[in-house]
């Protein structure tokens, strides 16, 4: 498959499923947002919403209150250290490694509209760097600007990552939503100084994004993204689904760690999103040896699903 070649299916794909004037805005802004009657097809956004509050009252031990957002407020946890000294978390809280606590989130990841979204950004190798959700109730603390780019500046103008976040409850600026720079994915820098800080005295040009509940939130690794804080009573809910190119280091590590039952009840595609097509990271010769025989099987299913055969299928990853 050449370069063309790819481009003209992910552009088929974009046409079927009526995302042209999402990419114009994705290619102008570096983020856009995708409406919950494409973005979130059925009833897919409120069976993730009532799973992440199972998954949470699981790990927590109490149920999340999503109307007045008091399991949440001036929630500090772990990443309070991201905000001024004795701030509260500016994300609230963050529960990681959601793909295997529930199908929906298989179900959400194989979502033809994010695979179209992945697919043009990072191409056909695109796989999943992390699955997580953010609990973010009534907090004083914004959070700053940056890009989610592994590197430092400059950065190269090509997608390398990319987020594609299921907005669960309502985006605004009193709910604490994402605040953009619109356009920042041209500079391929880093903010730094004032150019990072959300809220007064900082950057005038980061924007709060307005999402309505079962909206697809995509955007442009290099894009500046932050948030301001929530003023409003509840809850913000959203899980972020942050996916690489795959010669970039992962947050999750999945190779070898998906049931053969997971990857037997999706398409070919499930597993190499997941990273089993990936044979490096090996610790022996012997290691590397096993590590490629397994990624070829999965690459092989891939390239035939897709008709691209197995060949080519390989040279996604060179």
């Amino acid at each position: 498959m050449t370069m063309n070649d790819s481009l003209e299916m992910v552009w088929g794909e974009i046409r079927s499923l009526g995302l042209e004037t999402y990419i114009a805005d994705l290619d102008a802004h570096g983020y856009t947002v995708i409406p919950p009657e494409i973005a979130s097809p059925g009833d897919l956004a409120e069976r993730m919403l009532t799973a992440v509050l199972d998954v949470a009252e699981r790990r927590n031990g109490v149920r999340p209150d999503l109307e007045t957002g008091s399991t949440h407020a001036g929630f500090k946890g772990r990443f309070a250290a991201f905000a001024p000294k004795d701030g509260d978390s500016p994300i609230g809280d963050l529960m990681q490694s959601l793909l295997f606590e529930d199908r929906v989130f298989e179900e959400a990841l194989m979502n033809p509209v994010l695979l179209a979204m992945a697919s043009y950004l990072c191409g056909y190798s695109v796989v999943l760097s992390s699955m997580g959700c953010f609990m973010k109730g009534p907090n004083k603390s914004t959070f700053f600007l940056h890009s989610d780019t592994p590197l430092p500046s400059p950065l190269p103008p090509q997608a390398l990552v990319c987020n594609l976040t299921y907005v669960l409850t309502e985006f605004n600026r009193e709910n604490g939503g994402t605040a953009f720079v619109p356009g920042s994915h041209k500079w391929c820098r880093s903010p730094e100084g004032r150019d990072a800080i959300v809220g007064e005295g900082g950057n005038p040009n980061a924007k709060a994004v307005e999402c309505a509940a079962g909206s697809l939130l995509c955007w442009h690794g290099n894009t500046w993204h932050g948030a301001f804080n929530r003023t409003a009573s509840g809850l913000r809910v959203s899980v972020p689904v942050y996916m690489s190119r795959p010669f970039i280091r992962t947050q999750e590590g999945l190779i070898g760690k998906i049931p053969d039952e997971m990857l037997d009840r999706n398409p070919p595609r499930f597993a190499i999103l997941t990273q089993q097509g990936i044979s490096y990271g090996y610790e022996s010769q012997d290691d590397s040896i096993v590590r490629a025989q397994v990624a070829a099987k999965y690459l092989q299913a891939y390239g035939e699903a897709q008709g691209m055969g197995t060949a080519t299928a390989r040279g996604l990853y060179n």
